[in-house]
């Protein structure tokens, strides 16, 4: 049986050479001194992206094909060692601190999962706004909206077991699967340092897949009594927990194309809806 692991990221990833070297590095500098493997599931890339990850020796690669990108999280979830499971898109980052402080939380709480803030940044790295998600959801408000951002989500091996990803889907199935946790019973926590950093570009897998029909909220009736109520509750719990107030100041880390571990300030960031 194989040697058990810490923490194990899991990244699918389909051509993208712009970003993954970013990705790769961003996860060996979040997690350096920690018992980890990140493996990435590449789904038989064709512009130079599986040249550089044949190249990496501390990474476990997965090749394709396969049915697409829940299709390749479940293959990278079943191989993985850890007993602390992450979902990191291919361009998207840790925050170092915010990272470990996720996993510190999660420890100490013996929770299922643990969630945290956003950083979303443009195409070139630039700091776009914070998506301030710190306040836990009840089952139902997964049923309007998804509560938390994946790059900033950690969770145990066995709350994949119970429920794998939906594969049949190709852009909607995080929401799908996260509403089918909730229904399982999800024991929640959150912080309030940001954990992942999310790249907003031309690029991503939806654009890439063009117009498409899914709807992860197809048996709901969201202009219902109890969704509408739902949804006011979730403001008030919001506003309550301060999810409506920016930080004094952010401080986060980022990997460029020039530097590991750049790290950048920002007075009263703006926050996103």
């Amino acid at each position: 049986m194989d040697k058990q692991v810490d923490i194990s990221i899991v990244t699918p990833v389909f051509n993208s050479v712009r970003w993954i070297e970013l990705c790769v590095q961003s996860v060996r500098h979040a997690l350096q001194g920690r018992n980890y493997e990140h493996i990435l599931v590449d789904g038989r890339s064709t512009d130079g992206t599986l040249d550089y990850l044949n190249q990496q020796k501390d990474i476990r690669l997965i090749p394709g094909p396969d049915k697409g990108m829940y299709d390749a999280l479940n293959k990278g979830m079943a191989a993985a060692r850890g007993r602390i499971l992450g979902h990191l898109n291919a361009d998207e980052q840790y925050d170092r601190g915010g990272l470990a402080h996720a996993l510190q939380k999660l420890d100490q709480t013996g929770a299922d999962a643990v969630f945290g803030p956003t950083l979303m940044l443009d195409e070139h790295l630039n700091f776009l706004y914070l998506f301030n998600q710190i306040t836990v959801p009840r089952p139902i408000d997964a049923d309007w909206h998804m509560p938390v951002q994946t790059c900033s989500f950690l969770f145990r091996r066995p709350i994949w077991e119970r429920c794998p990803y939906p594969a049949e889907y190709r852009v909607v199935g995080d929401h799908v699967w996260f509403r089918r946790q909730m229904k399982l019973g999800l024991k929640l926590v959150s912080i309030r340092n940001p954990i992942g950093l999310f790249t907003w570009h031309g690029d991503d897998i939806a654009k890439r897949l063009g117009p498409h029909k899914e709807n992860a909220l197809a048996d709901v009736n969201r202009k219902s009594l109890p969704m509408r109520l739902a949804k006011l509750r979730f403001r008030l719990r919001k506003l309550a927990w301060g999810g409506c107030l920016p930080p004094l100041q952010l401080s986060y880390e980022i990997i460029t194309e020039q530097k590991t571990g750049t790290r950048r300030s920002i007075v009263l960031p703006r926050l996103g809806l």
